[in-house]
């Protein structure tokens, strides 16, 4: 091996049970997607049973929520009539039992499990097969199956039985926990004498799968999709039919059911589709595992040479493309892989394109039906766990990949392939649940979903250089430790992105869900002082409503900070020199390997480019400080317009500095651009957020840098609520901003390389170095500069997950309310539509607040009909008194309701209501206080009232109406 190579096994066997395999996960996921499938169909039918007059739909219309339109539509109707929607729901809609749904689901697992307790006896049912007593009367074929048992080191004897008419050479096992039977064909007991190497061979291998559980897993998989498939499919079938029978009868509501219907049908028979290619893709998998276990034990690889399929023929183009996709749907795998995996454990070190497709699609699925029970912390939880299954199969083969390449020599993996899949399953998965599509085929804005890749390219490359740089690091015996660091820092990362996508992300493929007057009017009530002008507020309110989901959860914050702080750890350590254990005990028996880690990327240069981005970052601090200090308003006027513009210009630059750092680390750093940049830029991030807080908390103390104050006092308290913005923003979203830039420059790179004539096939790093001298290497001052910037990083981190009072708020506080966040409706509904809203505002409480605030109404203008409701005082306050409070109550009533359906009516009833509300108040205090003026001044107001609301009631009626006739 030459000095300039990467650690090179020459056989290129390395020991497939490093670090485990990705399959249980998998199988989990699937389990996982049976229970939410299930008690997502639970649901529905419950709510059909509990609510049949579907009141939760006219609650809906009620508020204004277009069935023509969006879900998102939808559910910014139902949040600007946040608490009437919720009153209506309270009063009108049944509230089915807790324990429905769990009981539901509790009844199908435990059909599963009886299922699975008879699938055996089922599968042997007619078989007509024969204990291996009863053919083996001088015991020998016992004998060689007891020695075979005892190779594989089972712990409980397996059932061997033959079944006679079988005439190939193979075997099968099934059963269940603890009992287990393994069925060996008639043609395989034939040939035992002629070639008993073949015989133990096939024997070996299913005992494999004993070993490793695969029947047991296999077996409850299949009883509960059997048991979906039989009685929860049909029953949701039967049920969307009915539903669907009764939507088309509606001239409303039958095209946009008939479109959500069919999306969640073909969804249903894409679910199942995904399960059973799933299902075949793990149990491949696991037959090559069972096949390199038998190896291990023993068993001769000539067993395999005879095997043959008949499909391998050459058929064409066109015969090879129908062969492959048949091949998805087998449970086995051809016997050419099967021959490869044993010469080269490759095979077991990498996952296909299918296999992480399937992966996030499924996922994606199941993840969408959790999050449509709500926003609960035990549906957080269960959405989180779905998410670190799909952390834990991804990082598994990546892990995997990259140990296989740092003991063989091979290419790490980039991680830009398993990405570019993994996301365009979890895109696919949100467009078969239709989350943010409502009744259309596709949302408003399908390229948003685009983000969904992003997300997945960006955690998936950094696991794989991640892991690639800890591998030659690491000198630990085992690489358990480290391996579940890496993992669960790409479980973390993963589940908080993905539960921004689902809480917030995924609503901008639907529209843009946020008000920017209503945030632009909060930054001038909560941040008073000389205005800025109205382009620029409208700037940084769009920027708000897009940045607010990094600002509120710091745990994206805890995120994102491992992915820059943990390769910072790696590269302080330094490559090792000398062979660690874990690498002999990856090796086969009777295997050695000349280990040589190789020269990791420059930590110099990766200090180098941090030094010059934290330079950067303050002076760039400094400038914006010199700068608004320049526009400072006069002294005494009040500065919260000042204090916006400190930190939106701090954030931009601060964020632009941490990029452009990250862009100029990858390009230095071509081997692992993902970790270099993450580390660069979050010690540029770091560095910047620093001096700033630093620097504001010393405001006054430098004359030409004080922005808000005029004196020189240390006070950090002040700073910190400032801080606590920018924190977020700069070492959390700019972080992951600057992790994708270095993935986007790497796949650039992949391009190019690509399309020059003759680099197609060169590899994607350039040959490792040998090291340096290990005490230049691992020198105490580099170590401590990394300790320093992780522990000011684990320092700001926590202050910003705490809150600064006692009543448990943070030092940030904003007037913005749900109701307000939420953009005005633009749109105009269509007359049915209108019709359709109208009536239900009427139905459910409208009509009797009219008729409530117009029996007030007349019965003041029926008084003063009476000579004595002006000059009389107490027959004010016996008759008409009564009256002016009903007039309040009422109106205070009817502006907690629903807003009027039509949009013409509603620029109006707001106004009006506050003036009926205003009124009755005067006309209360006049009369008790004996103000005359102000009594005779209300009652001309009250006319007034009266003549425009004697029109509202009629209107509303009529527009009802067009739904009455139809």
């Amino acid at each position: 091996m030459s000095a300039d190579a990467a650690p090179l096994l020459p056989s290129g066997r390395v020991d497939e049970r490093l670090l485990g395999a990705d399959t249980g996960p998998r199988f989990i996921l699937l389990i996982v997607l049976f229970l939410t499938s299930s008690a997502t169909v639970a649901s529905a039918i419950s709510q059909s049973l509990t609510d049949p007059r579907n009141m939760s739909v006219g609650c809906a219309l009620a508020a204004g929520a277009d069935p023509h339109g969006d879900y998102l539509g939808v559910g910014l109707a139902t949040v600007r009539a946040d608490k009437a929607f919720r009153a209506c729901l309270d009063r009108f809609v049944p509230h089915a039992s807790p324990w429905l749904v769990p009981s539901a689901v509790t009844v199908l697992v435990l059909v599963a499990v009886a299922l699975y307790w008879m699938l055996p006896w089922w599968k042997q049912r007619n078989r007509r097969l024969v204990l291996v007593e009863a053919i083996d009367r001088h015991g020998e074929l016992l004998a060689v199956l007891d020695e075979l048992v005892d190779i594989a080191g089972l712990t409980r004897q397996p059932r061997f039985v033959v079944a006679p008419a079988a005439r190939t050479a193979s075997a099968v096992v099934f059963g269940r926990w603890r009992r287990h039977v393994v069925c060996l064909h008639g043609g395989l007991v034939a040939v035992r004498h002629r070639d008993p190497l073949r015989f133990r061979a096939v024997v070996l291998h299913e005992l494999a799968h004993i070993r490793n559980r695969d029947v047991d897993i296999t077996y409850a998989t299949v009883a509960l999709w059997r048991v979906f498939l039989f009685t929860v499919l049909p029953g949701y079938a039967v049920w969307t039919g009915l539903s669907l029978h009764v939507s088309l009868s509606s001239a409303v509501f039958g095209a946009p059911s008939l479109v959500a219907t069919s999306r969640d049908m073909a969804a249903t028979a894409a679910m199942i589709a995904f399960v059973f290619l799933a299902r075949a893709d793990i149990l491949r998998t696991r037959e090559l595992y069972a096949d390199a276990d038998a190896i291990r034990w023993g068993a001769d690889p000539a067993g395999w040479l005879g095997a043959t399929d008949r499909a391998n023929r050459d058929r064409g183009r066109l015969g090879r493309a129908f062969w492959a996709f048949v091949s998805m749907w087998r449970s086995h795998p051809d016997w050419e892989r099967r021959r490869r995996a044993l010469g080269d454990t490759q095979e077991l070190f990498r996952s296909s394109a299918l296999t992480l497709f399937l992966t996030g699609a499924t996922a994606s699925i199941c993840a969408g039906q959790l999050y449509g029970f709500g926003t609960g912390w035990m549906v957080r939880l269960a959405a989180d766990t779905v998410a670190g299954l799909i952390a834990a199969t991804v990082g598994v083969t990546l892990w995997r990949a990259a140990a296989r390449a740092v003991l063989t020599g091979g290419r790490a993996p980039s991680g830009l392939r398993a990405g570019w899949w993994l996301g365009v399953g979890l895109a696919l998965g949100e467009v078969l649940t239709g989350s943010v599509s409502g009744w259309r085929v596709l949302p408003r804005h399908p390229e948003v979903f685009a983000l969904l890749v992003v997300i997945s390219v960006v955690v998936t490359c950094w696991t794989a250089q991640f892991a690639d740089l800890v591998l030659r690091c690491w000198r630990g015996r085992s690489l358990r430790p480290v391996f579940a660091l890496g993992l669960l820092a790409t479980l973390v990362v993963f589940a908080m992105s993905y539960a921004w996508w689902q809480s917030s992300g995924k609503l901008f493929a639907a529209g843009w869900p946020y008000s920017e007057s209503a945030i632009r009017a909060a930054l001038q009530q909560d941040l008073p002082g000389p205005a800025l002008d109205r382009s620029t507020l409208t700037a940084i309110a769009v920027v708000m409503s897009v940045v607010m989901p990094w600002e509120a959860d710091t745990s994206l914050l805890w995120a994102v900070t491992a992915l820059w702080a943990l390769p910072l750890l790696a590269w302080a350590s330094g490559a090792t020199a000398n062979t660690p254990t874990w690498v002999i005990r990856a090796l086969p028996p009777g295997e050695d390997t000349l280990w040589q880690a190789g020269r990791l990327p420059s930590l110099r240069r990766l200090a180098l480019a941090a030094a010059l981005g934290a330079g950067s970052a303050c002076l760039g601090v400094v400038v914006v400080l010199a700068r608004l200090h320049a526009v400072r308003p006069p002294t005494g006027q009040m500065l919260g317009q000042q204090v916006l513009l400190l930190v939106t210009w701090l954030v931009v630059v601060l964020i632009g500095v941490v990029v452009a750092t990250a862009a100029v680390t990858s390009s230095a750093t071509p081997r692992i651009p993902v970790p270099a940049a993450a580390g660069a830029a979050g010690a540029t991030g770091l560095a910047g957020v620093t001096v700033a807080f630093l620097l504001i908390s010393a405001d006054g103390c430098v004359s030409g840098l004080a922005t808000l104050r005029t004196t020189c006092a240390w006070t950090p308290e002040a700073a910190w609520p400032l801080t606590e913005v920018v924190l977020p923003l700069v070492l959390g979203l700019a972080v992951f901003v600057s992790a994708f830039t270095a993935v986007a420059a790497m796949a650039t790179r992949q391009l190019l390389r690509a399309m020059r004539p003759g680099t197609g096939d060169r590899g994607r790093r350039s040959p490792l170095r040998p090291p340096r001298n290990p005490a230049r290497l691992n020198g105490p001052t580099r170590k401590a500069a990394v300790a320093v910037i992780c522990l000011a990083a684990l320092t700001l981190s926590t202050a910003a997950s705490f809150p600064l009072d006692a009543g448990g708020h943070s030092g940030v506080r904003t007037s913005l309310t749900r109701e307000n966040l939420a953009p005005a409706q633009t749109t105009t509904p269509s007359a049915e539509v209108l019709a359709l809203e109208s009536d239900a505002w009427l139905r459910l409480g409208g009509r009797k607040l009219l008729a409530a605030i117009t029996v007030e109404l007349l019965g003041i203008v029926t008084a003063l009909e009476d000579d004595r409701a002006l000059t009389d005082r107490g027959y004010a306050a016996r008759v008409i008194r009564p009256h002016c409070l009903g007039l309040r109550t009422t109106a205070q009533q009817l502006g907690a309701y629903f807003p009027l359906p039509d949009p013409a009516l509603e620029q109006r009833w707001p106004t009006l209501l506050a003036q009926a509300r205003v009124i009755g108040a005067d006309c209360r205090r006049a009369i008790d206080d004996g103000k005359q003026d102000l009594y005779v001044k209300s009652m001309e107001e009250i006319l007034g009232v009266a003549d425009r609301l004697r029109t509202i009631l009629p209107q509303v009626t009529a527009e009802a109406g067009g739904h009455r006739s139809r």
